[in-house]
């Protein structure tokens, strides 16, 4: 969903930038009051297709950024918070959405589906003994403006239901997106005030605050990936 704005910067930030960060990445997810947290999941985009759109044939007319995404979580990405028959503790995870941001105000809707899988063979490492066990319908908003900041992340927030049901919540989250602090050394924000933990080493004492070190099972194809933190919340 937003590995088209990937950023590549130094150490080196004004410090409006270095402020404007601080105050972002302390803002944790919060579930809806009435809504208990149920789950958290990690998703890595492993595939986007971007198109850029003129709303109206006006030279001044607003553009749209129209992304398709993939994403993918494996067997340690999703965990229970509560016992729940949604998302279970190392079930496997695929989600696809679609996003349509305005580029003026770089907020816009996002919508697609995520699946929770189950490996019916766990002695075959296939991708063919995955059976779908959960389909969940989302409707989010993504924001991108922090990227506009030069800030590595995108909130977003929507709602969520299982399909043909009426078992529903809501979700919060982030963007994390990859950036290189030079030498070819990739680290995201630290997402523990997201309450995930980091998967690589932490490095402290930057302009940023702590920076988590890409771990070397978030590249693909030598490119590390962007990933999503999500909460999921159940009334």
């Amino acid at each position: 969903m937003v590995r088209g704005l990937r950023i590549v910067m130094g150490c080196k930030l004004g410090a409006a930038v270095v402020a404007a960060a601080v105050a972002v990445v302390a803002i944790a997810p919060r579930p809806a009051r009435a809504e208990t947290p149920i789950a958290q999941v990690t998703l890595y985009e492993v595939d986007e297709a971007l198109k850029f759109k003129k709303r109206g044939s006006d030279v001044d007319a607003v553009m749209t950024r129209l992304a398709n995404a993939s994403l993918l979580g494996g067997a340690t990405d999703v965990q229970a918070l509560v016992d729940n028959p949604i998302f279970v503790t190392g079930s496997y995870v695929k989600a696809d959405a679609a996003s349509n941001v305005n580029t003026a105000t770089l907020s816009g809707p996002v919508h697609g589906t995520i699946n929770l899988l189950q490996d019916l063979d766990p002695t075959r490492n296939s991708l063919d003994t995955l059976l779908i066990t959960q389909v969940l319908d989302i409707n989010a908003t993504l924001d991108l403006s922090p990227t506009a900041s030069k800030i590595p992340m995108a909130p977003i927030t929507g709602r969520w239901r299982v399909a043909n049901s009426r078992v529903r919540g809501t979700f919060q989250g982030v963007f994390l997106i990859p950036f290189d602090i030079g030498g070819g050394n990739y680290f995201y924000l630290d997402p523990s005030p997201w309450g995930f933990k980091c998967k690589g080493a932490l490095l402290e004492g930057t302009p940023m605050g702590t920076l988590c070190q890409v771990h070397s099972t978030e590249f693909v194809l030598g490119i590390p990936m962007t990933k999503a933190l999500l909460t999921f919340s159940q009334r």
